[in-house]
């Protein structure tokens, strides 16, 4: 046994028997304090994890956001199907599908990736959007403007407008 390890079960379990709201309450604080003590910004933060998603893979309308993300996690990340079915909350035919469609409609890989704007792969988990609102909700919520989203995504703006509205409805936000 670690010598930290006993440690983390108290405060854990203390933490899982808080009710949802004073969990995120207390896990904002906790990440605000982190970015404070270390200077970190919101994209320092989404860039340490191993899933980051950079939005320059976004940047090309040869290929889907979601055959992107796949293509980008198994060739740049070298993740496997299976991880990036879990990571994504897709079947593992999926994944694959996806994965030879991309390759197929771009062969060459991505080079080199702008990484000034990051997401986490593991909003893409959640089923209750798609890929594309998963990704526009999350620029929007960083404070991009509809312009600098459908810059960044090379897409309309209009096109930027539809989806975030619609995210917006899904999620229950109002306007």
């Amino acid at each position: 046994m670690k010598e930290n390890e006993g440690a983390e079960q108290p405060f854990l379990s203390r933490f899982t028997s808080l009710p949802r709201e004073e969990q995120i309450e207390l896990l904002g604080q906790l990440v605000g304090h982190i970015k404070q003590a270390y200077h970190l910004s919101d994209a320092d933060l989404i860039r340490n994890r191993g899933e980051a998603l950079p939005f320059g893979i976004f940047s090309t309308s040869k290929i889907s956001s979601l055959e992107s993300i796949v293509k980008y996690l198994k060739e740049a990340r070298g993740l496997k199907f299976s991880k990036i079915a879990k990571l994504l909350n897709r079947n593992n035919k999926t994944i694959w599908a996806t994965y030879a469609q991309a390759s197929r409609k771009m062969p060459e890989p991505f080079g080199e990736v702008r990484d000034d704007v990051a997401m986490p792969a593991s909003l893409i988990a959640d089923r209750s959007l798609s890929v594309l609102e998963h990704i526009v909700f999350f620029a929007k919520q960083l404070g991009h403007t509809n312009h600098e989203v459908a810059l960044m995504l090379h897409l309309d703006d209009r096109t930027i407008w539809a989806v975030y509205d619609r995210a917006k409805k899904k999620k229950g936000v109002k306007q």
